[in-house]
């Protein structure tokens, strides 16, 4: 999943905790070839990069932030822990819970820390996976110690303690990584439909995404209940711009209108790239009234802004304005937006038009800019 999605950097940190926990796991198939002292301070370290690196991708998830510090240094006491119980007391048992203790206080300690981002959905799934599975560790490690025959480095491989670690971690990593694969295959989805329904120029929604976000208004038009206005905007003498700076000019004229249009809407509002120059705003709980304020706000900063790729000049935008009638479909309340637009141009531009639906088609009350 991070070969594909290398834009989730916490994927990358998950990569790798289940690159060190496999490699932890075939080291404990191997155990028995290996010299029982280095073969137990390789396997343990490698859990435990495997638990830091676990952790890490938590917290790059949800606080886009790792600890990388406080995670390191918890290590390095978990494992001169288990280092102190393997060759100080020489307590094979001692060494184990010093081990287990500590990555379920890894695991644990993380999950606390970002339990207010794990509360909801898929999320909290993940924080009870991951905490029954730590939990589960340590009553494994009990039962395993509490219950067994005595155990030492010698005779570990191939033992009850042995056989039913890797079936837990077996268990666990599978159950942890179908949770993490249907998290980041929703996201992934997520990423996916946005780009698809947004315009890549400017951020702002393409028709596409005009259209899913008003599926039930643009094929039956608006309800009684709530009213829509419309504003088509398109900035005036375009082709000049891109004519005389070039078109990396006219890109970033569009994207600062773009941004402007946005920063004026309300968030219940949307704004779309109609086309070109040409954009589609979307005023919902509003009548033309409304609609004509907001585009009379937009055109008067924009008219004021000046852009350096013009050398300091200004650019102007005009504005057509209508009502969203009852049962009114999207090219119907488009055609009327874009007669008011096309009227604005001809009398002069950078000036608000609205269409009047109360009158015959082609009339227009006229808001002088």
């Amino acid at each position: 999943m991070w070969h594909t999605a290398r834009s989730l950097h916490s994927l990358r940190c998950f990569a790798v905790s289940y690159l060190f926990a496999a490699s932890a796991m075939i080291g404990d198939f191997l155990r028995i070839a290996m010299d029982p002292d280095f073969a137990s301070a390789l396997i343990s370290a490698l859990y435990l990069a495997a638990t830091v690196f676990f952790c890490a991708g938590l917290y790059q998830l949800y606080r886009n932030r790792v600890p990388w510090a406080a995670l390191t240094a918890a290590a390095i006491a978990v494992f001169g822990a288990f280092s102190l119980g393997l060759y100080g007391v020489r307590s094979l048992t001692f060494s184990a819970w010093a081990l287990n203790a500590g990555i379920v206080s890894l695991y644990l300690g993380s999950i606390f820390a970002l339990r207010s981002d794990m509360r909801e959905g898929i999320h909290r799934v993940l924080r009870i996976v991951v905490s029954v599975s730590a939990c589960l560790l340590l009553v494994r490690t009990a039962i395993v110690f509490g219950f067994g025959a005595a155990m030492t480095k010698a005779n570990y491989a191939g033992s009850l303690a042995a056989v039913t670690l890797q079936l837990f971690i077996a268990v666990t990593a599978l159950a942890v990584a179908g949770v993490l694969f249907v998290m980041y295959g929703m996201e992934i989805v997520r990423r996916l439909t946005r780009t698809s329904e947004t315009d890549p120029l400017t951020g702002v929604l393409n028709r596409r995404g005009l259209e899913n976000r008003l599926s039930s208004t643009i094929h039956d038009g608006p309800d009684g209940d709530v009213g829509y206005a419309v504003v088509m905007a398109d900035i005036d003498r375009f082709k000049k711009v891109n004519d005389t700076y070039g078109h990396d000019a006219g890109d970033v004229i569009i994207r600062a209108f773009a941004d402007l249009l946005g920063e004026v809407a309300r968030e219940c509002d949307c704004v779309a790239r109609w086309g070109g120059e040409e954009f589609f705003i979307v005023i919902s709980n509003a009548e033309s009234a409304s609609a004509r304020l907001y585009a009379e706000t937009v055109r008067a900063r924009w008219e004021s802004l000046r852009h350096d790729c013009l050398g300091g000049g200004t650019v102007t935008a005009s504005f057509g304005v209508t009502n969203w009638r009852n049962g009114q479909d999207l090219s119907g309340v488009s055609r009327q937006a874009d007669a008011a637009l096309y009227r604005a141009k001809r009398e002069g531009r950078n000036r608000v038009r609205v269409y009047c639906s109360e009158s015959l088609p082609g009339s227009f009350a006229a808001v002088v800019a």
